[in-house]
């Protein structure tokens, strides 16, 4: 039993130890993290060319802004007239729609009185041809 002892003791130091150390090593890494981020801040501050390059960059937002909100309005001008090109188009398109449907009908109705011109003779010379076919072959066929 003593010797269970001993040897949970020695795994608890070893646990302590191993933890102490762990966070001995996460402050002194902190810690430099922490003095070079404290030093890039004092060199950002005191840096002339910096600060400029900053302020022009915050100037240059407040000008998008500007822009952005001028261009916005302007958006907001124009589309009624957008809406009122957009409505015109609609009618001409439904009036182009209308005339060339009618156009379609007409050439359509044209197509098929020139069908029936055409096919009405067509179809009278082929039964006329046909029936002077019949008739010529009546007698040959009686003669055998």
């Amino acid at each position: 039993m003593e010797i269970r002892i001993v040897v949970f003791l020695f795994f608890v130091f070893i646990t302590v130890t191993s933890n102490t150390l762990l966070v001995w090593f996460a402050y002194r890494a902190l810690a430099g993290l922490t003095a070079k981020v404290a030093d890039s801040v004092s060199e950002f501050q005191k840096d002339s060319q910096t600060r400029a390059w900053i302020d022009s960059m915050q100037a240059a937002a407040a000008e998008a802004v500007a822009v952005t909100e001028a261009t916005k309005q302007k958006m907001a001008e124009f589309e009624p007239m957008l809406a009122k090109a957009h409505e015109s188009y609609n009618r001409t398109l439904a009036a182009t729609d209308s005339k060339l449907e009618t156009v379609a009908e007409e050439v359509s109705a044209t197509a098929r009185k020139m069908r029936d011109v055409v096919a009405k003779p067509a179809f009278s010379v082929m039964a006329f041809a046909a029936g002077l076919a019949k008739v010529m072959e009546r007698p040959e066929d009686e003669g055998h």
